[in-house]
């Protein structure tokens, strides 16, 4: 067999093939085929035909560059997202080897034209007995004859998806080496579809055969379209033990023996109980896929079901869309805004109990609908990036994100609030050398008292009814154990060092090296005229969650803030009556229902401790060169490192500094507009300061192990956001001053 007969090859001789050839999806369909069940003709594109296309396209050096940026166990899934972005555009970038294309091409002229196709993976490692990758790797329905080449290239490219990825981990598989066949049939439609298994997949139990069966094409079941009708078939007569609605439902009892016999005969085919997915009834039984039951008595692993959970479909999103934009987001911005409008305190015992349960009770409800709703809503950002790649196939994998940048943010909204401010010191410099020596204090300095105190110093009025309002409304935020108006020094820090540096030029975002208003007017002719609908549905998904991204964590700060300061009072109170031996500093809010209790009954109180701010570890003598994480944000720079662990140390950056963090909150992210570059160990796209970076045409890496630790404060670091480097030291190489320069 030379090598273009055994990249492709007909399904029904895919059985003379290892699973390793053409994978365990297409052999065991093949081997139904030769025990004469009904199953859709087709051919199967072996693994030798992916390889072949991965090495013309130098796919496995692309592979290993970003599976290698990091010991892939220490991957945030945030950051194997941004990889499995980037292979899959390479995957689609790719050109076919010319053989390969012939063989296809010469396989579909078996069917006519117009005749749709599903193209559907069959991994090696797919429907084996200890592993399924069921809604692992991608499936497509109803592809024409022009796009199967295409669509190829899509599925190969699910090999390498996050989910694909985070799935090997949780087997402890190596990642890096795998291929993967491709199944392609033509789609058959039959009246009703459904899922059998001949074991209950949760117990094991074999005494019955369960059955799911909807009203037309298997996806409308397993992508829970809709509800199927459920039945149990007793395994020794095949009778309906429980069944759907009436007396028959979708199946005839003629029907349900016929399934009842074809299932067990795949079982008895396979050897152990099978999960079967078919089409058609009676006569008509069609089978599309056939595996071992896995999983019997094992628990879903919770990781699994929440990285899953972040990609859900566009009819899930779009609902998500209306919910959150018209109902949840709404009401929590009038919850924050009904209690920051309250009176203070002080409070009775009474008032004091009744607004700490209230709040409490509310911050544990908002909480529940950020992980349940906002975080999934905000990962819309990542479909549309997909949806995107696939429609337009930039060479810029992150294109996208040009059609999602706006200055509505609260987070921008926030910063030319500062701006204003800065501008404001920039014209009185007696007033900015004063805010200077208030920024050194060693003392807190209380948002409570300060205006007082500024008026004694004729601090002119119009700068104080700014800076009150911008305390008001922008810094009610709750941040690390910590109110953000109880020490207004980090204010005056970062408003002086913004004062020290040019405003800005115009009003909006930073320049986005691309026209956006062109950028969406190709976008949605490429969609055509049948498509525009759907590409504009995802464009309004990506904005708005792009935009919730920042603005829930934000409003939740507000109300964390509101619930900070009723818990104080409560403190406060608790201490007076020698029940708290002291007020701590730092406190943790999930304490509100032990203070509640605590205003309500007698004892002592016991509070938790809360976390230790991360003081960082010396890099000793080691001497770091290059750190290599995720690009987040293009552009290259050079400065000096400000690694910043708490508070106290925002209050000492100084405009054109390389901010290295942690990981940084949107309460926070205002002094992202003094930097040169940033560097942050957290990793992924869609962490807080890539958003705000890219919003500001500001470099950043993230992603980058140890980054608070590697780096010292002082450092001359070079960050190259286009390729994900950060090059620590003076530059040597003339690559690094050019870079530097830019």
């Amino acid at each position: 067999m030379d090598s273009r007969s055994s990249q492709v090859i007909p399904l029904a001789g895919a059985f003379r093939l290892s699973v390793a050839d053409v994978g365990a999806k297409a052999r065991n369909l093949s081997l139904c085929l030769k025990e004469g069940f009904t199953v859709p003709d087709g051919f199967v594109v072996t693994t030798e035909g992916y390889r072949q296309f991965a090495a013309r396209n130098r796919l496995p050096q692309v592979i290993d560059m970003e599976l290698l940026r990091k010991p892939f166990e220490d991957m945030r899934w945030e950051e194997v997202w941004d990889i499995a972005l980037r292979i899959r555009s390479a995957f689609l970038k790719g050109s076919m080897p010319g053989g390969l294309e012939e063989a296809v091409r010469r396989e579909l002229l078996r069917w006519p034209s117009g005749t749709q196709f599903a193209i559907r993976s069959s991994s090696p490692a797919e429907d084996g007995s200890q592993s399924s990758y069921a809604g692992i790797h991608e499936s497509y329905l109803d592809v024409s004859q022009q796009e199967v080449l295409r669509h190829l290239c899509l599925v190969w490219a699910s090999l390498w998806s996050d989910r694909s990825l985070l799935y090997r981990k949780e087997l402890k598989l190596e990642p890096g080496r795998s291929a993967m066949a491709v199944l392609v049939q033509p789609v058959i439609r039959e009246p009703v579809s459904g899922l059998t298994f001949t074991a209950d997949p949760a117990t094991g139990k074999t005494d019955e055969v369960l059955v799911e069966v909807v009203e037309g094409t298997l996806d409308r079941l397993v992508d829970n379209v809709v509800e199927p009708q459920r039945y149990r078939l007793d395994r020794v007569s095949g009778k309906m033990v429980t069944g759907g609605p009436g007396s028959n439902g979708l199946l005839a009892e003629n029907d349900r023996m016929v399934l009842w016999q074809k299932a067990l005969a795949l079982e008895g085919l396979l050897g152990v109980p099978a999960d079967i997915e078919w089409t058609g009834t009676g006569e008509r039984f069609t089978v599309l896929q056939v595996r071992p039951v896995t999983g019997i008595g094992k628990e879903t692993d919770p990781e699994r079901d929440w990285y899953l959970s972040l990609t859900p479909g566009r009819r899930k999103l779009l609902e998500l869309t209306d919910r959150v934009e018209h109902q949840l987001i709404p009401a929590l911005k009038d919850e924050v805004r009904r209690f920051e409008r309250e009176a203070g305190p002080p409070w009775s015992r009474e008032e004091l109990a009744g607004r700490l349960k209230t709040l409490g009770e509310g911050y544990r409800k908002w909480k529940k609908i950020y992980w349940d709703e906002f975080i999934p809503f905000a990962h819309g950002i990542r479909n549309f990036g997909t949806y995107y790649n696939d429609l337009m196939g930039p060479e810029d994998p992150y294109e996208f994100m040009y059609l999602l940048r706006s200055d509505d943010l609260l987070a921008r909204s926030r910063d030319r609030q500062m701006e204003g401010l800065a501008g404001m010191l920039r014209e009185d410099p007696a007033l900015r050398e004063l805010l200077e020596e208030w920024s050194r204090q060693e003392e807190p300095v209380d948002g409570s008292f300060w205006p007082d105190q500024a008026r004694k110093l004729r601090i002119p009025e119009e700068f104080l009814g700014s800076l009150g309002e911008f305390i008001a409304t922008q810094l009610n935020l709750y941040y690390d154990n910590t109110g953000l108006a109880d020490d207004l020094r980090m204010l005056f820090g970062i408003l002086v060092s913004m004062a020290g540096k040019p405003g800005p030029s115009s009003s909006g975002v930073g320049d986005p090296g691309q026209d956006a208003e062109a950028l969406e007017r190709l976008y949605l002719e490429a969609a055509g005229p049948a498509g525009r609908q759907e590409a504009a549905g995802w464009l309004r998904i990506g904005r708005l969650s792009w935009k919730l991204r920042d603005d829930d964590n934000i409003l939740l700060g507000r109300l964390e803030h509101q619930l900070m300061q009723t818990m104080r009072e409560a403190m406060k109170v608790l201490h007076r009556e020698n029940r708290l031996e002291s007020i701590p500093e730092r406190i943790v809010l999930e304490d509100w229902e032990t203070l509640l209790a605590s205003l309500q009954g007698e004892g002592p109180v016991m509070l938790s401790k809360p976390p230790e701010i991360p003081s960082g570890k010396d890099r000793g003598t080691l001497q770091v060169r290059q750190l290599v994480g995720q690009p987040s944000s293009p552009g290259t720079a050079t400065g000096r490192a400000r690694v910043l662990r708490s508070l106290d140390e925002f209050r000492k950056v100084v405009a054109g500094e390389v901010l290295v963090f942690d990981a940084i909150q949107p309460q926070m992210t205002f002094v992202i507009s003094l930097a040169g570059a940033i560097v942050e160990r957290r990793g992924g796209m869609l962490v807080h300061s890539s958003i705000i970076a890219r919003e500001l045409g500001i470099p950043a890496v993230n992603g980058v192990s140890r980054a608070t630790e590697l780096i010292r404060t002082g450092d001359p670091v070079t960050v190259n956001g286009d390729l994900g480097l950060v090059i620590v030291g003076e530059p040597e190489f003339e690559l690094e001053r050019k870079a530097g320069s830019q």
